[in-house]
């Protein structure tokens, strides 16, 4: 069926009103590429006020796009982008100049001027949009437009699949048959019939060729439109509740002897009456017609029990509910049935019980029954009431790798081009990872709304947070959309308690809670960054991972740093990248693999000791961070009496190295790569622990230096970070050391004091490593904090590495993750090499030898190891991943 819709008239109409009768919400979809030559995304809102989606010609496994409506709102459909679709737009023939009294509301260039198309013949010929997550109690129309300009004749063919099917034609390109004689379509939207999803809830667009070499689309968009009211089967359950005072429309079916069923007035669940169930076995029941239920393939049957204190149950008595169905010649298909009230259930209160059941194919009638079990006829009894049948559908299960940031403008990446702000350069990293094969394939979905607040964001959470069934929801919310510049205390307050309660209600629906610090603002004052900076320490102390994204763009005084905001309330591009690097690479695939957010293990004995041993390679623990690294803060507690080298710090090009020791005087010296420098006050020489914190701000170009509580200078500089190492060959002749800490962020003096104090602060926290035991010990190494990253000791110029060297980068691993077995491939012979395989907590769980190739993994538990074996050439490191049978 080949139907135009000629938009004339639309120019001042709402964008569904098409539809204004049926139409509850309307997903609007851009086709086409980002490279600012033959295309560009559309931005949201557009002129009109509607939000759209831009899909890009990717059709990896990651690149599934979740879709929100033209409001903002998410939708819960995903669409998957299939095979042999090419693009193209501004410079081959995409409509430019788009006229809003030809395609109204349409009328936006971005989305007309580029293109996804198809040429060719056989398989190739043809491209495939897969939708899913649809509802199927709902329906589906899809208004499609292509267009390209050009002189030959071309049509597309646009087939839509699902519970129904329909295909629609339009002519996208010719000699004059647009409006005004130009070559292209810039005035026909095509319209499919109204769809329904198949049983998986999938519909697909099907883009093929009618005539021509080439079929278009350009934009698209999907009316969700409410179905006629579902059918639920005979809904008419006959006088379930026992309101009529009988049983009629009830069947009683004694099986034992003595067997009653009596109306009671005395106890009951709701109205009236209630049954009294006693005697021997019985059951009592009715019998309906089954009729379909759209988008529902099963039923739960429900009714309400009650044991009494004086005259319930007894003994081995029973009671539970049963659905039965039915084919047309009567024969039994399938009997489900629910838990039972016995004896030892609580007395005196109503109870429901469920039965719940896939309707088996076949199904002509149902039967629902309350069966009570009292083989021995003695004394005792149960009530029963309010019996419903209903359709049931099973819950969506939540989606193990999908993370949803909810909060406000800047999480939504207003001030960065093309909202491509840090929770969208956080999503490209770990899309990164996963490609190389570092980290799971994590989907991300934003639905931050700008301008939220904590109460915004609680009176929405149920209608659009529960719809996205992700693991991970990352609340990013700030004081200064709370009103902390005029509410002072009770809107600091406000904002505490609130996101208190978001947390427990994200746990209370499966969810892993994650929270963003407070940021700077450019109308703070001394009272406002006083209070971001107590929310924040209080939020390091929570126990639920967060970020310090005040730490990335502070200038000290609670402000933008200079050159990193777009206006007053939002970062620029500058500054949202320094926003991204301070969420820890590996965050959420340590939450996957569920390590723990850490404690601080008070008590330790004295650390591990570094010494120089005359004829033996000097000890060097090496941490290198897992990705580019701007802020930063470093923590360390050690103990010597002697000068020396603690710290090395490499910068981003390795070459030259910035070093913190201890002078001849006794005190500190930082001097960076950069070969500025900070000469201490405090004489730390002097064989009693001491506190160490290096922490740098890039965006303001600073870095501080701290010794215990004292803060001993700063200087102007801005440095990348590559490589940390403590010990070495300038190392004193003795150094004991514990407690090494990197974060990914700057601290102020505040959360420095608390850091001096033995508070363990946890915001964008990569490495706690406590270290614990000798250096020979398998844990003295081990991270606690919740990041995959590891500590490595360098002994004799050789590093147990972490990063994948050259030779490690020869030797691969398959299938990786496993179930059980995996096998390695290497340029030089690895047949019977000793394999030794850690736990995250950096604990040896296996130790064994290659044997034809092949590591067996089969006694360790689901989880993510470190597999580490020797070459010649030094020590091979690989993370290998476990799965469930």
């Amino acid at each position: 069926m080949h139907r135009k819709l000629i938009l004339l008239a639309l120019a001042a109409l709402p964008l569904s009103s098409a539809r204004a009768q049926t139409t509850a919400r309307s997903v609007l979809v851009d086709f086409g590429v980002d490279d600012g030559t033959n295309g560009n995304v559309t931005p949201s809102p557009d002129a009109n006020g509607n939000y759209w989606n831009n899909v890009l010609n990717k059709t990896g496994v990651a690149d599934t796009f979740r879709l929100v409506d033209r409001t903002n709102a998410a939708t819960g459909l995903k669409l998957k982008v299939g095979a042999n679709f090419l693009t193209n737009g501004i410079q081959t023939g995409g409509l430019l100049a788009p006229s809003v009294a030809l395609l109204g509301p349409y009328a936006v260039a971005t989305a007309t001027q580029d293109y996804f198309f198809v040429q060719g013949t056989g398989s190739t010929a043809t491209g495939t949009i897969r939708l899913s997550g649809l509802d199927r109690t709902k329906r589906y129309v899809f208004h499609v437009f292509g267009s390209r300009s050009t002189t030959e004749t071309r049509a597309s063919r646009y087939t839509f699949r699902g519970a129904t099917t329909s295909s629609v034609t339009q002519t996208t390109s010719g000699p004059g048959i647009g409006a005004n004689g130009y070559n292209g379509n810039n005035n026909t939207i095509t319209t499919s019939d109204t769809l329904a999803a198949d049983a998986n809830g999938v519909l697909e667009l099907e883009l093929s060729k009618e005539a021509g070499l080439y079929a278009y689309l350009n934009l698209m968009r999907v009316d969700v439109v409410p179905a006629r009211n579902p059918v639920t089967g005979n809904t008419a359950l006959q006088n379930p509740g026992f309101e009529l005072g009988n049983f009629t429309n009830w069947t009683i079916v004694p099986q034992g002897a003595g067997a009653t069923a009596t109306i009671s007035t005395a106890t009951k669940h709701t109205g009236s009456y209630a049954a009294q169930l006693a005697g021997g076995n019985l059951r009592l029941e009715q019998q309906i017609s089954y009729v379909p239920t759209i988008g529902s393939p099963g039923q739960q049957l429900s009714g309400w029990f009650y044991n009494s204190a004086t005259t319930g149950l007894t003994g081995n008595q029973a009671v539970h509910l049963e659905l039965l169905y039915y084919n047309a010649s009567n024969a039994l298909l399938g009997r489900f049935r629910s838990d039972s009230l016995v004896a030892t259930s609580a007395p005196g209160t109503w109870v429901q019980l469920q039965a719940t059941a896939t309707v088996p194919a076949g199904t002509a009638y149902v039967r629902g029954a309350a069966v009570w079990r009292n083989p021995a006829g003695t004394a005792g009894s149960a009530y029963f009431d309010d019996l419903s049948l209903a359709p049931y559908t099973a819950p969506i299960p939540t989606d193990p790798l999908k993370i949803v940031y909810m909060g406000s403008s800047v999480p939504f990446g207003t001030g960065a081009t093309n909202n491509r702000g840090y929770t969208s350069l956080y999503a490209e990293l770990l899309a990164q990872r996963a490609a190389a094969g570092t980290g799971q394939p994590w989907v991300t979905a934003n639905i931050s709304v700008p301008g939220n607040n904590t109460v915004a964001v609680l009176n929405r959470y149920d209608a659009d947070l529960l719809p996205q069934h992700a693991r991970y929801v990352v609340f990013g919310l700030a004081l200064g959309n709370e009103g902390i510049l005029t509410g002072g205390q009770p809107v600091f307050d406000q904002y505490r308690d609130n996101l208190i309660r978001l947390i427990k209600m994200a746990r209370a629906d499966g969810m892993v809670p994650l929270v963003t610090n407070n940021y700077s603002r450019a109308d703070y004052a001394a009272t406002q960054y006083s209070f971001v900076r107590q929310m924040n320490l209080l939020m390091h102390g929570w126990n639920v991972p967060s970020v310090n994204l005040l730490g990335a763009v502070d200038d000290g005084n609670g402000r933008w740093a200079d050159g990193y905001f777009f206006d007053a309330l939002h970062p620029n591009d500058l500054g949202h990248a320094e926003m991204a690097h301070t969420l820890v690479p590996s965050l959420f695939d340590a939450l996957h693999a569920g390590k723990a957010l850490p404690t601080r293990r008070p008590g330790q004995g004295p650390g591990i000791t570094l010494g120089k041993t005359t004829g033996q390679p000097t000890r060097v623990v090496r941490f290198e961070p897992e990705d580019v690294v701007h802020p930063f803060t470093q923590a360390l507690r050690f103990k010597t009496g002697s000068a020396g080298q603690l710290v090395e710090i490499r910068d981003s090009a390795g070459i030259k190295a910035g070093t913190i020791r201890i002078e001849a005087n006794g005190k500190l010296l930082y001097t960076s790569a950069t070969g500025r420098t900070i000469a201490g006050s405090v004489a730390v020489a002097n064989n009693r622990w001491h506190k160490l914190v290096l922490t740098h701000y890039y965006a303001r170009g600073a870095t501080m230096l701290y010794v215990d509580s004292v803060r001993e200078g700063s200087v102007a500089e801005r440095l990348r970070p590559t490589r940390f190492e403590l010990g070495g060959p300038a190392a004193p002749a003795r150094l004991q050391l514990r407690d090494w800490l990197f974060y990914r962020s700057g601290m102020n003096q505040d959360e420095v004091l608390t850091m001096a104090a033995d508070s363990l602060l946890k915001s964008s926290l990569e490495l706690y490593a406590p270290l614990n035991g000798g250096p020979a010990a398998a844990d003295s190494l081990t991270n606690r904090a919740q990041s995959l990253n590891t500590l490595t000791r360098v002994a004799g110029g050789v590093a147990l590495s972490t990063r994948p060297s050259t030779r490690s980068a020869a030797v691969s691993l398959y299938p990786n993750p496993t179930t059980g077995q995996v096998r390695l491939l290497a340029p030089w012979n690895l047949e019977g090499t000793e394999m030794r395989l850690y736990d995250l907590a950096g604990r040896l769980v296996l130790t064994t030898r290659l044997t034809g190739g092949v590591l067996d993994l089969q006694p360790l538990r689901a989880g993510t190891y470190s597999l580490i074996f020797e070459t010649a050439e030094g020590m091979i490191h690989q993370r290998v991943i476990r799965q469930d049978n």
